[in-house]
């Protein structure tokens, strides 16, 4: 941790070159992420050549490796100067979902920026947001203090209805529902088309709260620039099909990745659950 907060006062242009050092050693290094990695870029981008798929992996470790890096920003320095310049597309599809009165449930996906996503997010509509505690107690009470400094209320599993609550009093929630964890909670639906086993909870969320769904992604453009996309409210969300609503949320989300597919936390075993008979891509 000592190590991390020494990271954070290195220049902007340091830290980028840390963490390309740092994804480059990772990649090197092969293993289990790198094996996830490519299984699952094999997977989602059949149309590209394995030279091109290599690169893509390649790129994925610096831009993750370097998310860890940029998120020691968000948890100790000043970020004005990013939000100076940050560029944000579909501010008015949020607004108008706010404009609604019922809340605003913001589905979103895991992509490398990590941490450092939130004070670009909160300038743009102050947000709170559901998460998954980190094993490590230390740590987590470190990142919650610092996520403090530009979020409002967080909400873990077991604290679900207190959020559907949150939501109807006319708040907005931040939630990545985009891991797969297996299909007690979920169903099968076409990511990339590939069958994934996908959370029918933002639905649910969504149908408990008569909220707005909202999507949204964030990428690091160049030279200390980044960005957010809202997407247009999606209508008629939820129906009573899961499988239908996984899907639209998991097209969404393709939508988001497509703009810089490098960016997205491919690290993940997104298709740890298989359809019966078929083989592990791992």
């Amino acid at each position: 941790m000592l190590v991390l907060y020494l990271v954070s006062f290195l220049p902007y242009s340091s830290k980028m070159s840390l963490g390309t050092w740092l994804g480059m050693r990772l990649y090197k290094l092969g293993g289990s992420r790198y094996r996830v990695t490519r299984g699952n870029i094999k997977a989602c981008f059949p149309e590209l050549s394995e030279d091109e798929q290599e690169d893509l992996i390649k790129k994925t470790f610096i831009s993750n490796a370097i998310g860890y890096v940029e998120s020691t920003i968000a948890w100790w320095r000043p970020v004005q100067p990013f939000i100076d310049k940050l560029e944000v597309h579909g501010q008015e599809h949020v607004e108008e979902a706010k404009r609604r009165g019922k809340g605003v449930l913001l589905v979103g996906g895991h992509f490398s920026i990590m941490d450092f996503a939130g004070p670009l997010v909160h300038h743009c509509v102050g947000f709170n947001y559901m998460y998954r505690p980190q094993n490590n107690k230390l740590m987590d009470a470190l990142v919650e203090r610092s996520r403090r400094r530009y979020s409002g209320k967080s909400f873990t599993k077991r604290q679900i209805k207190d959020m559907n609550e949150f939501i109807k009093a006319g708040n907005l929630v931040w939630y990545g529902p985009d891991q797969d964890l297996g299909l007690k909670q979920g169903v099968f639906a076409p990511f990339f088309n590939v069958p994934a086993a996908s959370l029918t909870t933002p639905a649910w969320i969504a149908r408990e709260t008569g909220a707005a769904v909202v999507q949204i992604s964030q990428f690091r453009e160049k030279n200390g620039v980044y960005s957010v996309y809202f997407t247009p409210i999606l209508e008629g969300y939820p129906s009573d099909d899961e499988v239908e609503n996984a899907t639209r949320i998991n097209a969404g989300l393709e939508d988001g990745i497509r703009i810089h597919p490098e960016q997205y936390l491919w690290l993940h075993r997104r298709f740890k659950t298989r359809p019966e008979g078929e083989a592990s891509l791992y």
